[in-house]
């Protein structure tokens, strides 16, 4: 028992040290915009589309967004991908690798979400960023590694993922966990996420302890009809860190009614 308890402590060690040396992580975000058909200015100045302070210029380029692509024309010193900006359309976060442009000190990034195509933005100095001193836990507790049944879906279930911010972008359910906890019959859907099930949970904690938005976790897809169901790697979406996330809400079949006194709790900025 002292092996699992220590391999989960060493795994939100990684987790923090990551996180932390990460530039580009979810407290270094300061803006998401949606893009407009046509120009889109960004620049210091408030009567850019794309406005902040950390901008060099008033305005320091503009974005043109056209029949679904987008092109960067900076008036400021830019570079992209750390070389000299290419006068070709941007790839986003849905291709291989996206362009990542750097203006100052902050990095903006083309992400498409359902219809919308939107800019994000980090500032690689942010001052929430130099305040992270870690995550918060609940205490390692075995009772929270369960064996569940695991139903596998053939075909899988067509769903719809709804994020946060009002998208909606089709899925599929590869299959139900069910299993006992906290002497309750439970179940959750497993949904695809690449080549592992993703669980997108909502508990009883939510209220008053965890992040109101739901925790998550990553599995492999079992080979049988059983599959071991963590919670103690439970944590949380990155809405929990910054308003400019794109999260998507847990299907209303993932609301558990018990409490799941496990993984990560509320984020605070002065977390240790």
């Amino acid at each position: 028992m002292t092996d699992y308890v220590e391999s989960i402590k060493d795994h939100r060690k990684k987790r923090r040290a990551e996180f932390a040396s990460d530039p580009l992580s979810w407290l270094n975000l300061v803006g998401l915009y949606w893009l407009e058909e046509g120009e889109n200015s960004f620049g210091s100045s408030p009567g850019a589309k794309i406005s902040l302070p950390q901008f060099p210029q008033p305005i320091s380029g503009y974005f043109l967004f056209q029949g679904g692509k987008v092109t960067v024309h900076p008036s400021a010193d830019m570079t992209m991908n750390g070389q000299a900006v290419e006068p070709r359309p941007l790839f986003t976060d849905k291709d291989p690798k996206a362009d990542l442009l750097d203006v100052g000190v902050l990095t903006m990034k083309v992400i498409v979400r359902g219809a919308d195509t939107l800019i994000r933005i980090w500032d690689r100095e942010a001052e929430l960023k130099k305040g992270f001193d870690g995550f918060n836990y609940y205490p390692v507790n075995s009772e929270y590694k369960v064996t569940a049944k695991f139903i596998r879906y053939d075909p899988p279930s067509p769903a719809i993922r709804i994020k946060g911010i009002g998208t909606e972008v089709p899925t599929f359910f590869m299959g139900q966990a069910r299993f006992t906890l906290n002497g309750e019959e439970c179940a959750l859907e497993a949904e695809e996420s690449g080549n592992e099930l993703l669980f997108n949970f909502k508990d009883a904690t939510n209220n008053d302890a965890t992040y109101g938005g739901g925790r998550r976790f990553y599995l492999p897809p079992p080979d049988g009809n059983e599959i071991v169901l963590d919670f103690n790697l439970a944590d949380n979406w990155p809405c929990a860190y910054t308003p400019y996330a794109t999260c998507p809400i847990p299907p209303r079949e993932n609301a558990l009614k018990t409490r799941v006194e496990a993984g990560e709790l509320r984020f605070k900025k002065s977390a240790r």
